[in-house]
């Protein structure tokens, strides 16, 4: 028996130890090792967010985290343990270390246009405005024109100023004018003109920009017959020759430079401008020098006295052709100039610009007096019509008519508008009418 169970002994012994050791979990060194686990995080800024904001993953298998947008904003960019962005799902797979993915997002851009019609401007066509936000810009109708509507991107005016709403998608105001005026008749053009006046002060000139505004506004209202009142006086044979030039005036709104400007520009000048060296329009007499003559109309305002205070000439045209191009344009004497009262006796009415425009647009010479070659306008009948048997030298009335104080002009002929407008079109003042129409 003792045999038996030693023979049982020696074979499980050598059984065990065949198998390659103890039977035993517990024996030290012996444990299956544990799968490394690796972090990913994310990171990001206001505008949004990644969700999940963490993941642990032992290295195998993929992940997709979802990018959400906060309203007005987008993703500007996405980076990091080598993922891949499709559509707003950013994947990353076989990850073999911790590691963070980073999003940037940036508030949305609109653009805000601004269209404006003839008549005015604005500083700015357009703008770029962040989700949510709101701008303001001046409206600058020009002299001759008012603010008709102004409409888009939710906005309002107030005075001159337009403010938009909170501006959530591209958008475009759209700002209308209305002229002073209305459109001409039939077949014949509106031909807006801007006008640069050049006011040399001292202590004897002193003319407001009301009072320059009032004359721009009575020249257009002679040169669109629309001087009801004076035309109402006219002798009935001489109304159907009345004419509505179609030409206006406005003050410039931008200098040479393109710089926003008043179009009334000042000087201290102790200078006359009634003076036949034209010292007024040469900067190194002390006087200012002509703006552009394709881009403006020139008008120097000032004194118009000698010195011992005689009242000379109170306006002079410096026509194209006879005089050096520096100097092309009108000028007058500061107390003839606008219509607020008081102004010069005789010239309180705001005529002697008009007269001395009539010159500069081509109406050479005078309605009165006898003809001559040099008078380009005074022998043509009234309507221009070769049996017509009124004549423009007929009209005692007439703007051109330079022996009647300014009580007694009251009109353009329709061959005086006919000479000006061919004179502006396609004469010496063209390269004025093609750079401003």
């Amino acid at each position: 028996m003792c045999n038996i169970k030693a023979i049982f002994f020696i074979l499980s012994s050598f059984l065990l130890s065949a198998c390659g050791g103890s039977g035993s979990s517990d024996t030290p060194g012996s444990s299956i090792p544990t799968p490394e686990r690796y972090l990913v995080s994310t990171s990001f800024n206001d505008g949004g967010a990644i969700t999940p904001l963490s993941f642990r993953t032992s290295g195998d298998g993929s992940k997709v985290f979802k990018v959400e947008l906060e309203q007005g904003y987008e993703l500007a960019s996405i980076s990091g343990c080598g993922g891949q962005l499709d559509g707003y799902n950013f994947s990353v797979e076989d990850i073999d270390k911790n590691c963070t993915i980073e999003a940037t997002f940036t508030p949305l851009q609109y653009t805000v246009k601004v269209q404006t019609l003839t008549g005015g401007w604005v500083a700015q066509p357009s703008y770029q405005v962040v989700h949510g936000e709101k701008i303001d810009f001046t409206v600058h109708p020009n002299s001759d024109h008012y603010i008709e509507s102004t409409t888009g991107c939710g906005g309002h005016l107030v005075d001159l100023k337009y403010t938009t709403g909170a501006v959530v998608a591209d958008c475009t105001v759209t700002v209308a004018f209305k002229s002073h005026f209305p459109l001409p008749s039939e077949g014949i053009e509106r031909i807006r003109l801007p006008v640069v006046v050049h006011v040399l002060e001292n202590e004897y000139v002193e003319i407001s920009d009301e009072q320059i505004m009032s004359q721009i506004e009575a020249t257009n209202k002679h040169f669109r017959g629309m001087n009801y009142n004076e035309l109402e006086s006219i002798d009935e044979q001489f109304k159907p020759y009345i004419a509505d030039t179609g030409i206006q005036l406005y003050l410039a709104s931008h200098d040479p430079n393109g710089n926003p400007h008043s179009g009334i520009n000042r000087k201290f000048a102790n200078l006359s401008v009634i003076s036949a060296e034209h010292a007024y329009a040469k900067s190194e007499k002390g006087g200012i020098d002509v703006w552009p003559t394709d881009q403006y109309l020139n008008v120097w305002v000032g004194y118009g006295r000698d010195f011992k205070g005689t009242l000379g000439l109170v306006g002079r045209a410096n026509i194209p052709g006879l005089v050096e191009d520096r100097v092309i344009g009108v000028v007058v004497a500061h107390t003839a100039f606008g219509v607020i009262q008081p102004r010069e006796p005789r010239f309180d009415e705001g005529k002697t610009l008009t007269h001395e425009l009539g010159h500069l647009l081509g109406l050479i010479g005078h309605t009165h007096g006898m003809p001559t070659d040099k008078n380009t306008h005074s022998h043509l009948t009234c309507d221009g019509k070769p049996l017509t048997s009124c004549k423009n030298s007929d009209l005692s009335m007439s703007f051109m008519n330079s022996e009647v104080d300014d009580n007694g002009q009251r009109m353009f002929s329709i061959s005086q508008r006919q000479v000006m407008v061919e004179w502006v079109t396609s004469g010496p003042l063209q390269p004025l009418y093609l750079n401003t129409q």
